[in-house]
């Protein structure tokens, strides 16, 4: 049976939001290029400049700090510019190209010629440099970032120092050993918030871009539906929001939260459907899986498993990821969708006493936020939901 122009647009809307996330994925790695390319050097100023150093007790140790922080200032500074530049620019490219992508789409589905309007590139261009993510428009982000990363070289720096250190091991404070791959380095928590910045950022810009196409074609679609992501690591709100649909224009936008993966997808005529993805599973529970298949114990992570296994384990559980995730109907919400999963995978996601509640106290998945989105705690839902806890077999005085 042919799919409507709605589970047609459905389906394209969430197949370029995997895409989406692939890009920011993109971004993230080239920025992360450029700031490692300035380690090596970090290391060799540190190595250099304090190599007899004892401490930091003299005036001429603090010179010699007050010097080099200067310097790994400048070079510093220097890879933030040149990311924060890429960044920008990727930015403005992505809320350019992102209506031009839906109005094609659009097009695509739809089985007569529709007159669409494109939004402005200066509107598409305040998206991407004026309009505030969680508090910060994208440049004030960039230079949070960089800021926060000169401060934590130098607080590495000064500890190792104060703490009588020589100037090999303070280098490696500072951008990590080789044999880690710098993860245990303070410049990992830059890569790390790299990666959260740049995915909230691709989303914000790429949901706002679209927003703006909706808005100026508000005539030909008559809702929205906020879809958010099936599988163990989506946020209480996002899952609380699921399946919500909304005039378009209205209603909460994405991202919600630092890695916001949700959408909100528009209908042509108020009626949406198609397929989704989903992943019934956590890394926890395949390696349960795994251990229990053979014979391995009480295994609880992929590290605790016995050397010379993981190799078998990840190829293994590739395949078993083939085998569980796949497309269930875009008219299955979050809450539909997880009351089909097993008591272990919901435990997972809610925690045991909420994956309870959820099971035998009927109580449903925006009951476990405020109005807000933020998540009631055990004792604030006895307090609101008694009678959910008693269904439940639970005193709600417990807790």
């Amino acid at each position: 049976m042919a799919k409507t122009a709605n589970e047609e647009l459905y389906d394209a809307l969430v197949r370029h939001q995997i895409y989406v996330l692939r890009y920011s994925g993109y971004v993230r790695n080239r920025m992360t290029t450029i700031m490692n390319a300035s380690e090596d050097e970090l290391a060799r100023r540190i190595r250099d400049k304090l190599r007899n150093t004892q401490g930091l007790s003299t005036p001429v140790e603090w010179q010699r700090l007050q010097s080099l922080q200067a310097g790994l200032d400048a070079l510093r500074r220097e890879s933030w510019d040149e990311a924060t530049k890429f960044l920008i620019e990727e930015m403005v490219e992505l809320s350019y190209q992102e209506p031009i992508r839906l109005n094609a789409m659009m097009q695509a589905v739809l089985p007569v010629a529709v007159e669409t309007v494109m939004p402005s590139a200066r509107m598409l261009r305040a998206i991407a440099l004026s309009r505030p993510f969680e508090g910060r428009i994208l440049k004030e982000w960039a230079d949070t970032m960089a800021a926060d990363d000169i401060r934590r070289i130098h607080s590495a720096i000064q500890a190792g120092m104060v703490a009588g250190e020589d100037s090999a091991t303070i280098a490696r404070r500072v951008v990590g050993t080789g044999t880690l791959k710098g993860a245990d380095g303070v410049t990992e928590i830059t890569r790390r918030q790299i990666q959260t910045i740049t995915r909230t950022a691709v989303q914000h810009i790429a949901n706002g871009a679209r927003d703006t196409w909706f808005d100026e074609n508000s005539d030909i679609l008559e809702a929205e539906q906020f879809v958010a992501t099936l599988d163990s690591r989506t946020t209480p709100i996002c899952r609380a929001l699921d399946g919500k649909t909304y005039p378009v224009g209205k209603g909460p936008r994405p991202p919600l939260h630092f890695n916001c993966r949700s959408l909100r997808i528009a209908a042509i005529d108020g009626t949406l459907a198609g397929d989704r993805p989903a992943k019934p599973t956590t890394e926890k529970l395949l390696v349960k899986e795994y251990a229990e298949k053979n014979g391995l114990g009480d295994v609880r992570s992929r590290d605790q498993l016995p050397r010379g296994t993981k190799g078998d384990y990840d190829k293994w559980a590739r395949g078993r990821i083939r085998q569980l995730v796949g497309p269930v109907p875009a008219t299955q919400t979050y809450q539909t969708w997880l009351k089909g999963q097993s008591n272990a995978f919901q435990n997972e996601v809610l925690g045991d006493t909420k994956a309870k509640l959820f099971r035998d106290g009927g109580l449903t998945l925006d009951k476990f936020v405020d109005r807000n989105g933020t998540e009631l705690t055990l004792k604030q839902l006895a307090q609101k939901e008694a009678d959910a806890f008693r269904a439940a077999g639970l005193n709600p005085a417990d807790y």
